[in-house]
């Protein structure tokens, strides 16, 4: 059991046990999140979440999960002696306490045998409670955090062989001599598996890591059980890195000891960074090799670029977020879950239409299907909606809001909750419902009715023809597809018509409203690295001119994106302006500097020192080989 629980989710026993914790009281038992109206009886597609009572992640995530309309089971390690449960492998359908249900994902945390009350005097029970939790897990369309359980010598191994920086480590029951192997003045020593043992249910035995001179570690004792001795890296920021289904968050931290995050938090400061390109690609890498979906990662940056501590699949966020200020992880969770549940949960089967059908030997005829009129909308830009050529006038601005909100998210049900929210803030009028079905009878006879209600948001159905987010995400998809088989002029010409969408900032007007500029923000993402790839592949071709008129106001906008930056660098020599590349590189090393307090990755510097000598005979060349995410 690897937790990783920061002093947020624990109660510090007095002294003189500084290092025994306990994890707080939580409501054990059961927790349904369900539609109001549901047949017992009939299997409902379900999220189920497994964790213990205390914590607060899934907790935050099932109330979120409610507000969308998706049906969710929290499952409490202290709840297993009021749970009656039957599995049938035949449907992959659970009973739970009577209630029948069809498990899209499943998320396990922290659920463990010691976890279990009375675990000790019955370990067969406990044991056969973690393997039903585990394997039910399995049988779900999605589960999290995926991949298999790897501890931390494979995690550093890996790592190494994918070509990614690591200490020195050194697994052993002897860390005196051990110590004297590695390199430095100082050494980690540390647990090999979890920094805690849960002696009994809720109580947590911490072994935390210490940083020692070298010369106070050769008086180390010979110990009963290995531990872990590591080079000590000079570093100059710590980084959590979360990543989530291709999503990534990440936090400086600042300590001033390993055991601070346990044991004095309040000296512990967090806050959220733009993520190094270096560690993207690293993250990305690693989080591949091993099929995950979840993963909290430790990285620290050096001169010389990142060096990858360990990842913990089952590692907290909401500490962290607490500390730093912000909500960014809880909310890219619960837009994974989301996703993942609506990919596997059954749609609804069509209406059948039985006109046809009556009118058979009637000598009479169906009346003719309406045909909608053609929709083409726009909302890489301003916002605009045509139909059958002509522009749609919305002068309500909660109109023209709900409108954009619902083309952000196309053929996907949007939560009526957020939509209120969005359209009236924090203090909705006692009318906002009904209003809001005014606003969708508006929008639904400008647009031709193509708005549905789902039971608990609302959806606008459309197609890549009629509607840009659309049709770019298909040409970027298939671009970067086609790049990645090899077919690079075929992929250059799909993702220029790609990024050639693009009219401009994304729907200015609504800026501030948090489902748009969040929405906008992955759309902005995708834009970049698409205009990435695109640079990229142009300037193997020696389209150096063209490739800095496109990329000149993007740096300008995203000063520390590297890719960006390695591109114009690049560009720039290509053209002659070597003088300028090393001004770029420079303004870059200053923004990271202030901003993270690293230097640029190797590969900028590696450029950077080939433009300086006048040798850069084959630039991208090392973009390719080290900047590549």
């Amino acid at each position: 059991m690897n937790l990783d629980i920061p002093s947020g989710n624990l109660e510090i026993t007095p002294e003189p046990d500084p290092y025994t914790l306990t994890l707080p009281p939580g409501g054990p038992g059961l927790t349904w999140q369900l539609p109001e109206e549901c047949d017992p009886a009939t299997a409902l597609p379900c999220v189920v979440l497994a964790d213990r009572a205390g914590l607060t992640e899934f907790a935050a995530l099932q109330r979120g999960l409610r507000t969308l309309g998706v049906p969710s089971l929290r499952i409490d390690a202290e709840a297993i002696d009021d749970l009656r449960i039957a599995a049938d492998i035949a449907d992959r359908s659970l009973t739970v306490n009577g209630r029948r249900i069809v498990p899209t994902v499943t998320w396990v945390r922290h659920f463990s045998p010691r976890a279990i009350p009375n675990s000790a005097n019955s370990p067969f029970r406990a044991d056969s409670w973690c393997a039903l939790v585990a394997q039910m897990s399995r049988l779900a369309a999605h589960h999290l955090p995926g991949g298999p359980d790897i501890g931390r010598l494979i995690q550093l191994d890996d790592a190494a062989r994918a070509g990614i920086r690591t200490p020195r480590t050194i697994v052993t029951t002897d860390p005196a001599a051990a110590s004297d192997s590695l390199p430095g003045d100082r050494v980690i020593v540390k647990a090999l598996d979890g920094h805690f043992v849960e002696t009994e249910p809720g109580t947590l035995a911490g072994v935390f890591p210490e940083i020692m001179d070298t010369a106070a570690a050769r008086g180390l004792s010979v110990r009963d059980a290995p531990m872990i001795v590591q080079e000590y890296v000079d570093h100059g920021v710590e980084l959590r890195v979360y990543f989530l289904e291709g999503e990534i968050r990440t936090f400086r931290v600042s300590k001033p000891s390993p055991e601070a995050l346990w044991c004095d938090a309040d000296s512990v400061s967090v806050c959220r960074v733009t993520t190094p390109q270096s560690v993207v690609g690293a993250v990305r890498r690693l989080a591949d090799l091993w099929g995950l979906r979840y993963g909290a990662f430790d990285f620290l940056m050096t001169r010389h670029g990142p060096v990858f501590l360990e990842v913990n699949s089952d590692g907290d966020w909401r500490w962290f977020e607490s500390k730093a200020g912000v909500d960014d992880v809880s909310m890219a969770v619960l837009a994974m879950v989301r996703t993942l549940h609506s990919q596997a949960a059954p749609k609804p089967a069509a209406p059948i239409d039985l006109t046809g059908f009556l009118t058979l030997g009637t000598g009479r005829c169906a009346p003719a299907e309406q045909v909608r009129p053609a929709m083409d909308a726009s909302v890489l830009g301003t916002f605009e909606i045509r139909m059958d050529g002509s522009l749609v006038r919305i002068s309500a601005r909660k109109t023209r809001l709900l409108a954009a909100i619902l083309l952000l998210s196309p053929n996907q049900v949007v939560a009526t909750d957020q939509l209120i929210d969005s359209l009236w803030g924090e203090t909705p009028p006692p009318t906002a419902r009904k209003n809001l079905q005014v606003h969708v009878s508006e929008l639904r006879r400008k647009t031709g009715d193509r708005i549905s209600y789902e039971g608990w948001g609302y959806r606008l159905d459309a197609t890549p023809d009629e509607l840009d987010l659309l049709r770019f995400r298909h040409l970027a998809g298939a671009g970067r597809d086609l790049r990645r088989r090899g077919d690079g002029e075929a992929a250059l010409n799909l993702l220029d018509d790609a990024t050639r969408l693009w009219r401009g900032r994304p729907l200015v007007e609504f800026s501030g409203v948090p489902l748009v500029d969040e929405a906008v923000s992955r759309c902005t993402e995708l834009y970049l690295t698409v205009s990435e790839d695109w640079a990229e592949l142009k300037i193997e071709r020696g389209g150096h001119v063209e490739v800095l008129t496109r990329l000149d106001d993007l740096v300008s906008y995203f000063p520390t994106r590297e890719r960006l930056i390695a591109a114009r660098m690049t560009a720039l020599v290509g053209c002659g302006r070597a003088p300028e590349a090393l001004s770029q590189f420079e303004s870059l090393r200053r923004h990271l500097a202030a901003e993270l307090g690293i230097d640029p990755s190797p590969a900028l510097r590696k450029i950077y020192e080939a433009i300086l000598q006048g040798r850069l005979e084959d630039p991208w060349s090392y973009v390719c080989q080290e900047l590549d995410t």
